[in-house]
């Protein structure tokens, strides 16, 4: 029994080292940069992000001017004891408030952000699987990472750069 098993792996060996695997790169943003449609999801996340500051800039800016008229009324003698500590806390309410909106609308300009650019990552990913499919490609590892770090730190001549051809892909309509 061990005999046939120690043959099966000597005869399987050689097939299984014959089989090597492809492997292809891939730079996604420069994919992304070469599609017209990102330059509009970039202006209309843009947009969104600026109409969002611009909700929480007003209600910062209206907490600030009653932070000052809090202030000068208290140099001015015109609070009593308990009216400051009132004032106080409705001023800290309204900075909890604001702590509040400022993570509701970093949360919100995330969703949008993923709202825009998943239909765009979702071709790329596509057309990414159809040019590997036509280069017999079984890997496609990214060139590098979001962060500007490469993925890949060494990649021969050999190695397939598929970036153009996703490119080509997705712009030959």
């Amino acid at each position: 029994m061990k005999n046939i098993l120690i043959t099966t792996l000597l005869l399987t060996l050689p097939v299984m080292a014959s089989a090597q695997l492809k492997v292809g790169i891939m730079s996604p943003d420069d994919v992304l940069d070469a599609l017209p449609e990102t330059a509009q999801v970039q202006q209309q996340l843009e947009e969104y992000i600026q109409q969002r500051q611009a909700t929480f800039q007003n209600r910062y800016q209206g907490w600030i001017e009653e932070m000052t008229a809090y202030s000068e009324m208290v140099e001015a003698g015109e609070l009593s004891e308990a009216q400051q500590q009132r004032e106080e806390e409705r001023l800290t309410e309204i900075q909890e408030e604001l702590n509040s909106l400022q993570n509701r609308i970093e949360q919100q300009i995330q969703q949008r952000q993923n709202e825009l650019f998943s239909p765009l990552l979702v071709r790329v990913e596509n057309a990414m699987a159809e040019v590997s499919e036509e280069l017999g490609i079984d890997f496609v590892i990214n060139k590098e990472s979001g962060t500007g770090d490469p993925i890949v730190y060494f990649a021969s001549e050999r190695a397939s750069d598929i970036t153009q051809n996703v490119i080509d892909k997705l712009t030959q309509n």
